[in-house]
Order: C-alpha cells, then structure tokens, then sequence
C-alpha cells in the first residue's frame, strides 16, 4: 500500500467513526504531501467532512477541485442531506447536470431521498422517470428510494406497485415498505407484511420493528404491539439500548392508556430521549395524572437533555389545558431562556 491509499484509507475510516479531529490532521498530511488535487484523496475528505456535520470545509474541498466526478458530486449532495439540507442536494444536482456529469445509482437514490424528505413529488417523479430511462431502477438501492420517494410524498399505491416489482427484496426493501404503510395510515398492511416478511424468512431488525409498532400505534393495535413487544424480550432483544423501538414503545402504550407499561419501558431506556420525554409527560396529563406529570418534568429539567422551542411549546399548550399554573409557570421559565432564533411562541 502506498502513501496515496494510506491517506485514502485513515479518511475513510474517519468518515466511518466521524473522527473530525484525526480527520482534519490527515487532511494537513494531503496538504504537506502535494495530494491536495487528488481526486480520489479529494473526494474522500468531502465524504469525511460531510460525515463529520462540517459541510463548510466539504464545500471548501470540493470548491478547489480542478476536475470533479461523479463520486464527487454525490459525496457533497450525501453530505447535505445527512445535514437535513435536502434542497441543497437537489440543487446540486442540477448543476451537476449541467457539468455533464452522468449520475450514478447513488446519485439518484440520494436525491430520491430528498424529494421525499421536501414532499416534492414532481422533482421524483422526474428523477424516477430519469432512472428508468438510464437503466438504474433496476438497482435496488435506487428502487428502495423510489419506495421510500412515494411514501413519504403520499403515494402509498405508488410505493407498494414498485415494491411488488422488485424481483428480489432485501431488509431494506421490506422496511421501507413497511415504513411506508405505517406513514400513510394503513396499519394493518404493515402487519400484514411484517407477517409475511417473517415467513419468508427475513430477520427482522431494529428499524423493522420501530416502523411495525409505529403502524400499532397509528390504529391502537394494542395487542399486536404488545405481541412484538414480547417477541423482543423473549428472543433477547436488547431493547434497552434501541431509541426507536422504545420510543415506539412508549407511544403505542400511552396512546393505548396504559401508562404502567408506557412507564416500565421508559425506566428500562439507558440514553432517553426529549421525545419519550415528551410523550409520557403528555400522555401522564391527558390521563388527568398531573402530579405524575409534572414529577416527570422536574426530571427532565434535572437531566442533561436539551429542551428546543418547539418542545417547550407543545407541552405548555398541554398544559395549559389542564390548568397547571405550577408547571406552566416552569415551563414558561425555560422558555424565556431558550434563544430568541428559536422561536417559541410565549405569554405572560
């Protein structure tokens, strides 16, 4: 291996472990090595920079690139879309275009994602019909973002006429669709195919899972969620550990009214997050168990977990409803401390 692909090597696994610091030591390595302009070595810190939420520095790479390809366009679109920046993506992808750069599979399916994410229908209506024309709708990470493009956009008949194409379905096929179905309302299509997923045996995991007790939630399939719930425990799932299959967890029981069980998950969560927060306190409230309620917040608040504008929010309209002036009072506390930028809506 020589110096090139050992450079190439230490940004790609800083990319996979999101090394921001050792990253950027490499990268002063590329510079007092003459790499800069590599466009393999190039395209790596984009990936690394991107990877590591410091799409300044990707932007700074790629910027002084002499000749870009086709990684290298996708690798900064990646990195604005793992950023929540899925406009940015797209518009990346127009220029890239018009640089008479031919996508690739992981182009599309990056910009597939994003048209989901902005509900722009259009946009992947275009860029699937651009798939198809090119011969990539046959890859299945791109039909796995088609799926996803349609369900997210509200085309829940769309997403399942692909799915039911795909000549061959991996995990991830069969948890997007399933994902889909609990997205759009139909609860029960997401048992249904959660069933015979198991019976084609297909392992499922943790995002399997999640997206199956979302879809209990949604239409208060108690049973079958409390069914899942003890599959988990009985096949030695460490749900402890797992945010999304908790959080989904809490939900379905609070939504269910049976706060004893939505509580028994919550305390066996090692990281927990401001959503099962959130959603016990509320649901505590909704069931009138204020001092419940309101010992929960004071938990919170104690806790290293950061309360946004939006949270703060919605849980002082909760409230508010039920008379608390004690906890709205705390509530309104925090509010008046989180940033102006925030914005959250506050009276006296």
């Amino acid at each position: 291996m020589n110096v090139r692909q050992k450079l190439a090597e230490l940004l790609r696994n800083c990319s996979k472990n999101s090394s921001l610091h050792v990253g950027m030591q490499v990268h002063g390595a590329v510079l007092r090595m003459g790499y800069a302009f590599d466009l393999m070595i190039s395209n790596d810190l984009i990936d690394m920079y991107g990877k590591c939420s410091r799409m300044e520095l990707a932007r700074s790479v790629f910027d002084k690139m002499p000749e870009r390809n086709v990684v290298s366009w996708t690798a900064f679109m990646c990195g604005y879309l793992q950023q929540a920046n899925a406009q940015q993506s797209l518009l990346l992808l127009s220029r890239m275009v018009f640089s008479n750069v031919r996508p690739n599979e992981y182009t599309f399916s990056t910009n597939l994602k994003a048209c989901g994410i902005l509900g722009f229908l259009v946009n992947g209506q275009q860029i699937h019909g651009l798939c198809g024309k090119s011969g990539f709708e046959k890859y299945p990470v791109v039909g796995n973002s088609i799926i996803d493009m349609y369900s997210r956009c509200g085309k829940v008949c769309e997403a399942e006429k692909k799915f039911h194409e795909m000549p061959e379905k991996s995990l991830i096929t069969w948890n997007v669709m399933i994902a889909g179905y609990a997205m759009g309302g139909f609860g029960d299509k997401s048992l249904f195919l959660f069933k015979q997923m198991q019976e084609q045996v297909e392992m499922p995991d943790e995002f399997t899972f999640a997206s199956t007790l979302k879809a209990c939630s949604g239409f208060r399939a108690v049973r079958e969620g409390s069914q899942i719930h003890g599959f988990l425990i009985t096949r030695g799932f460490l749900i402890s550990s797992q945010k999304v299959i908790t959080g989904a967890l809490i939900d379905l029981y609070v939504k269910s009214g049976n706060l004893f069980e939505a509580h028994k998950v919550f305390s066996q969560v090692e990281q927990k997050s401001v959503i099962s927060w959130t959603t016990l306190i509320v649901g505590y409230a909704q069931e009138g168990k204020l001092t419940e309620a309101m010992d929960l917040f004071k938990q919170l608040r104690e806790s290293s977990i950061t309360l946004d504008g939006f949270v703060l929010s919605s849980m002082m309209g909760i409230f508010a409803d039920f008379a608390l002036v004690e906890l709205g009072k705390q509530l309104h506390c925090c509010a008046v401390k989180i940033p102006a930028g925030l914005d959250i809506s506050r009276s006296s």
